[in-house]
């Protein structure tokens, strides 16, 4: 993305402090509503970082779809603790970010709103209930089968073409 390469090439003092998830959230809305001056222009996202040989998690985000976390076939939803950026001046992000440990073999799933707001021949939305049984179908085999089994249950779901961006990524703590 442009935005974020113009952000990280302008702002590198902000990525050499290393700020927490929340910190970095707060500093990217604060960007936009001073250099971006155009109505209507808001984003979400997730941001994580690993410490700890990747055993511990920090995690914040804005307006985007909960994360989900795959502990010994359990899953949970991190949450976003904010709304959607850049648009409301008003409406700054808070520092919050949920800590977590992390296990071997624990799994965390991001991904975007279009990957959930699809809609089958009914009209019925997939939605992040849809998603959980997607991934609760598949969270036993390899990470590669997982995410194909992911995208594969979301095709097979939808009854018309995708009509927003659709990103996955999955991280799975090794050691």
């Amino acid at each position: 993305m442009t935005f974020w390469r113009a952000t990280t090439l302008k702002h590198s003092d902000v990525l050499e402090r290393k700020p927490g998830p929340g910190i970095l959230l707060r500093e990217l809305h604060d960007f936009v509503q001073d250099r971006i001056v155009v109505d209507g222009f808001y984003f979400a996202v997730a941001a994580a970082r690993f410490s700890r040989q990747g055993h511990h998690m920090s995690f914040a985000a804005a307006g985007h779809p909960p994360a989900i976390l795959v502990s010994n076939d359990v899953l949970r939803l991190l949450g976003p603790q904010n709304g959607i950026l850049g648009c409301f001046s008003e409406i700054a992000p808070s520092d919050s970010v949920s800590e977590i440990e992390l296990a071997k073999g624990d799994r965390l799933i991001f991904y975007t709103d279009g990957l959930v707001e699809v809609f089958n021949s009914l009209d019925d939305m997939l939605g992040v209930e849809g998603l959980q049984t997607l991934v609760l179908e598949s969270a036993q085999r390899p990470i590669q089968e997982l995410k194909q089994g992911i995208l594969n249950g979301v095709t097979t779901w939808r009854h018309d073409p995708l009509s927003d961006d659709v990103s996955l990524v999955i991280v799975e703590v090794r050691n």
